[in-house]
């Protein structure tokens, strides 16, 4: 075994209590400190050796004194953080009393708590980086808990999140931020406020101010009102932001668009009003976009069309109208269409035939008209199409049998008609999820391969249904011919009876 092998299993040497390792020890220092430690040989006077010892201990005994303060330090923090820290604790957790039971916070194992030391300071002090509330392991939050904004006051913390925190409906608590001017949390890269049914207030215009934030989720908090603040636009460095769930209301600032590595825009289920703002089109990162159940009006904007990184749209139950962008065929990246519930009130485009990624299309209930385009069964990665409940007619394109990933289907509630253009396997696949209700012009060659479908008249493509007052008609030419039959019997009969009465 080389020599270079040997040292690197060697193990760092620490003093006792202590985290941070003093000095790792050689093969030599080993070597020399086990001679030191053997015992005294018997040709060296006892006395001598009594009197070096002596000398020694106190040069070691000043030695250990003059680490002490530098480990002590190493583990300590700035006083004025920690009292941050404690208020911040006491308005938010009963867990414990952290001023007894944790006296030093970054000195040990503190549930949703880290702690780092500063880059610019070696090891000298320790500072609170990521405070993490409401979810097991970390701190528990009280009944009576209250939202801190001394929490922003932390200098050196990135990352903070309140989830599930504020629930109880009879304590409800303000989401403020200092005043600029106190903000200290300039680091700050992370914020999640997020499932906190008793928080409440308006949206703090002083998030401008966080301007270092790469993800922002303020989501789930019911009482959160008011406006989006446009100076939000200012926090060029997010990537992720998500206000949804809240109680927002006004218009979409389109200042938005000046994020540019924006790369996640969930603005849903609130009740933000107005038209859908162009700007969004700058953002060429952008991945999702989510403004679905909000109160949006007119249509959707040309400069949608630019965000060719898009693979999740989400414009559902809105008022929007109109047309598709032209360029709605760009965007090759998409996966998700989900359009359901606007009053479109146009023929559905067959541009969406070029999306092939394409893996759900959700355009129900948006009074849609005219037939089902060909180009739908180009969508070779398809696995839902819900149509139901539009306008739509003409017949089923036959193409969409062949879109072996498809699993879910509704074309329920619409005019199509004609005969149905899928094989027994195809109705196998989808069972339940095969849903072609309400679309009385539509039939079956095998009345029994699907419920609620006739069979068609005359068999083959472009068959019809057998209509009702056609299978009554047949009907009561059987009963008619039934009964004619019954007469015949009967007067033969009675011809006969009269015939032997006369022998």
């Amino acid at each position: 075994m080389s020599r270079q092998s040997s040292r690197s299993r060697e193990s760092p040497v620490f003093f006792t209590g202590s985290a941070t390792p003093c000095f790792t020890a050689s093969a030599s220092a080993k070597a020399s400190w086990r001679d030191s430690l053997s015992p005294v040989p018997k040709a060296q006077n006892p006395r001598a050796a009594r009197a070096s010892a002596n000398t020694m201990l106190p040069a070691l005994i000043a030695l250990l004194l003059s680490l002490l303060p530098a480990v002590a330090d190493a583990a300590s923090m700035d006083p004025t953080e920690r009292e941050t820290l404690f208020r911040v604790m006491e308005a938010v957790s009963s867990d414990r009393d952290w001023r007894v039971e944790s006296p030093d916070p970054c000195g040990g194992p503190w549930p949703g708590l880290e702690c780092k030391p500063a880059a610019d300071a070696g090891a000298a002090r320790m500072h609170v980086t990521r405070l993490d509330f409401g979810v097991e392991p970390n701190p528990t939050c009280k009944d009576s808990a209250s939202f801190p904004p001394e929490v922003f006051t932390l200098p050196h913390v990135q990352s903070l999140f309140f989830v599930d925190c504020f629930t109880n409906p009879a304590a409800t608590t303000a989401l403020a931020l200092p005043p600029p001017a106190n903000l200290s949390a300039t680091g700050l890269q992370q914020l999640s406020i997020r499932a906190n049914p008793a928080l409440s207030g308006v949206m703090p215009p002083a998030l401008a101010s966080l301007r270092s934030l790469q993800v922002l989720t303020i989501s789930q908090n019911g009482l959160v009102r008011g406006e989006i603040p446009p100076g939000i636009g200012d926090l060029t460095s997010l990537l992720r932001l998500d206000l949804s769930y809240n109680s927002l209301s006004g218009p979409v600032p389109s200042q938005i668009g000046q994020l540019k590595s924006l790369v996640g825009l969930d603005l849903s289920y609130n009740s933000l009003s107005g038209a859908i703002p162009s700007r969004l089109g700058e953002l060429r990162q952008l991945q999702k976009l989510d403004l679905s159940s909000n109160n949006l009006t007119a249509g959707i904007p040309d400069a949608v069309a630019n965000l060719t990184s898009l693979t999740f749209l989400a414009l559902s139950n809105n008022g929007l109208t109109g047309r598709f962008p032209p360029g709605i065929s760009g965007l090759r990246s998409l996966q998700y269409l989900i359009m359901d519930s606007n009053p479109m009130g146009v023929p559905l485009p067959s541009e969406l035939g070029s999306l092939a990624r394409l893996q759900e299309l959700r355009l129900a209930g948006s009074g849609y008209s005219g037939p089902i385009p060909d180009a739908f069964g180009q969508l070779a990665s398809l696995t839902t199409l819900s149509l139901q409940d539009n306008n739509l007619t003409g017949p089923i394109p036959a193409a969409l049998s062949r879109l072996g990933r498809m699993y879910h289907l509704n074309l329920s509630n619409n005019a199509l008609g004609g005969a149905v253009p899928f094989d027994r396997a195809f109705l196998r696949r989808l069972g339940g999820n095969l849903d072609l209700s309400g679309n009385s012009g539509l039939c079956l060659d095998d009345r029994s391969a699907l419920r609620g479908i006739g069979a068609c008249r005359g068999g083959g493509d472009g068959g019809t249904p057998m209509s009702s007052s056609a299978r009554t008609s047949s009907g009561s030419r059987g009963v008619r011919g039934s009964l004619v039959g019954a007469a015949c019997v009967a007067v033969c009969c009675l011809l006969a009876l009269n015939e032997h009465a006369l022998y």
